[in-house]
């Protein structure tokens, strides 16, 4: 080779190297816009994770609706998600990808927050909303419901048929009353709390189709709004209409909690408490008579009723009664909505007769759940001799005056929503047909749990 061709030669290899390396660069320039433009995304419905991108792969976890994952990659169809400690493939059509995140530092920070944690970041809770309204709580309500999912409209403050919608879409999910008025129950159910006041002032006066009959009472009733049940305390005694006082009061602070009743809470049982008292009866297949007994209430408040006129004997008795314990098909009776995502309930377990609390938080072939607090991993800990075991062992779960059998495992895995527990992870809670996450098979010895359990009571 002469010197004219050799060099020749290395001026052609320059260009290709330049152009190499010009071509890499750029590729490193896009690939992290590309990635960061569509770095999360919201589920739309119940989707399964996935090993890899096949629906004949190992099913690692089963994600709800209005879960966020963090977008990896792009294979074909599907997408390469990271959720909570998973990291797998999810099917393109069930994950809402947004591009929101490319704008702002808070992108990277926002991909890896909980829905909770964006919600939070809105700010103050609302106060109830209806159709018509137009102001920034209706502009908050529809920024929630765009992070869960439910919503993709125009975040225009103006509270529509759009709005309506996404409203009545949750409200069916999370087993409300499905008519599209973000009251406070609703409101609570997606912000954690209720403002006391709306901005709308015809939410805030004595006028209301649900209130009271013969009601005049004055404005600063509104003041006995609580948050949540457990603000009332004791549970109140019976109660029909025409009563007054501290029992009604109580009542309808529940109802009002649970999305039933929107009148004043004036202490005065009249046609509104009565209609509220039925629509909670037939939600929960009672006899819809509008009297809050002693069932009506066990239920509506998880315990007994707090009457007077019953002596300690006949309350045990009739607390034994009502704790019948019932055997929930997890598919067929719908577990997951009755005992919904974020529930708080006790367990027992049938062995040792122990109780501790936990909280559901996710799950689609059964409960995801986790000890409520530090003490409660304690307990739960106890039941099983002071080693996080596998093991199954039958329990009874309370919630809400009911008493159901199931079947739990002892050990922490997975993912972790609840930081001030000491539990690494989450365990799992069988009922009858429910499946495993990665198998989605049956699990016979949870099966034979849940049937020993079906024959023991809460005590």
């Amino acid at each position: 080779m002469n010197c004219h061709n050799e060099l020749s030669y290395c001026k052609k290899g320059m260009r290709i190297t330049a152009v190499f390396m010009c071509a890499l660069l750029l590729i490193q320039l896009l690939l992290p816009a590309a990635a960061l433009a569509a770095s999360k995304g919201v589920t739309t419905d119940k989707v399964v994770l996935r090993k890899s991108a096949s629906t004949s792969a190992t099913v690692l976890q089963s994600v709800p609706k209005g879960e966020t994952v963090s977008i990896l990659s792009t294979s074909g169809s599907w997408y390469k998600v990271r959720y909570g400690n998973f990291t797998g493939f999810m099917m393109k059509k069930y994950v809402k990808a947004s591009s929101s995140s490319s704008s702002g530092s808070s992108s990277s920070s926002g991909s890896s927050s909980s829905n909770a944690e964006k919600i939070r970041a809105l700010g103050d809770p609302p106060g109830p909303m209806r159709i018509g309204d137009k102001n920034s709580d209706v502009k908050k309500l529809q920024k929630a419901l765009d992070i869960l999912g439910y919503y993709n409209g125009k975040i225009d403050s103006d509270y529509g048929k759009g709005t309506t919608a996404a409203v009545k879409a949750y409200q069916k999910d999370h087993r409300l009353s499905a008519d599209g008025v973000a009251g406070r129950a609703t409101v609570k159910s997606i912000f954690g709390s209720c403002a006391k006041l709306s901005k709308n002032p015809a939410l805030n006066g004595s006028s209301s189709s649900s209130s009271s009959s013969g009601s005049s009472s004055s404005s600063g009733s509104k003041k006995n709004t609580v948050d949540s049940i457990s603000e009332i305390g004791s549970a109140p005694s019976p109660t029909r209409k025409g009563s007054t006082g501290k029992n009604v009061i109580k009542l309808q602070q529940a109802l009002e909690c649970l999305g039933y009743y929107n009148g004043e809470i004036d202490g005065d049982y009249g046609s509104g408490t009565v209609a509220a008292v039925k629509r909670f009866q037939q939600k929960r297949g009672l006899k819809a008579d509008g009297i809050a007994g002693k069932v009506t209430i066990g239920i509506l408040f998880g315990t007994s009723s707090g009457s007077s006129s019953s002596s300690s004997s006949s309350s045990s008795s009739s607390e034994t009664k009502k704790y019948k314990t019932e055997t929930l098909s997890w598919f067929k009776d719908d577990v997951t909505h009755v005992i919904p995502k974020g529930a708080r309930f006790t367990i027992k377990d049938v062995a040792t007769g122990r109780t501790f609390e936990a909280v559901r938080w996710a799950g689609y072939n059964h409960i995801d759940a986790e000890p409520r607090t530090a003490s409660d991993t304690k307990a739960m800990k106890s039941i099983y001799g002071g080693s996080w075991s596998w093991r199954r062992r039958p329990i009874l779960i309370l919630y809400r005056g009911h008493v159901y059998a199931a079947s739990m495992n002892g050990m922490p895995h997975g993912t972790s929503t609840i930081s001030s527990n000491n539990f690494a992870g989450h365990f799992c809670i069988h009922f009858k047909d429910s499946k495993t996450h990665g198998t989605s098979k049956v699990d016979s010895e949870h099966q034979n749990a849940v049937n020993k359990a079906s024959k023991y009571a809460w005590k």
